[in-house]
C-alpha cells in the first residue's frame, strides 16, 4: 500500500521492522519503508503473520477478519500520518 507523504527529513530509502511478541517466537512482524518519490516521500508498511496464536482467533473466519482490520487499520494510520507531517511542515520556520 503506497501513500505520498509530503517530504520528511529523514533519510530517503530509510527501514524499520519490528516483531510483536520476541525475536524468537514473535507473532507478527512489521515492517515500513521510506522511498523519495518527487518533492514527497513514499510510505510502505507490511505485516506478516509469523504463527497462529489464540489471541488472533482461532477460525479461518477469524483469521480473514483480522487481515481485514489490519488493512483498514494500516490504512488510517498511513493517512493521519500524512496529515500530521503536513501539518508540522507547515508550521517549519524558512
Amino acid at each position: 500500500m503506497d501513500h505520498p507523504l509530503p517530504r520528511h527529513p529523514g533519510r530517503p530509502g530509510a527501514a524499520f521492522t519490528f516483531t510483536v511478541g520476541d525475536t524468537e517466537d514473535g507473532i507478527v512482524r512489521w515492517s515500513w519503508t521510506f522511498h523519495a518519490r518527487g518533492r514527497g516521500t513514499v510510505v510502505q508498511q507490511s505485516w506478516q503473520l509469523l504463527r497462529l496464536d489464540p489471541v488472533l482467533g482461532t477460525t479461518r473466519h477469524d483469521l480473514d477478519a483480522l487481515r481485514d482490520y489490519m488493512s483498514d487499520s494500516t490504512e488510517s494510520t498511513l493517512l493521519a500520518l500524512a496529515r500530521w507531517i503536513a501539518e508540522e511542515h507547515t508550521h517549519e520556520e524558512p
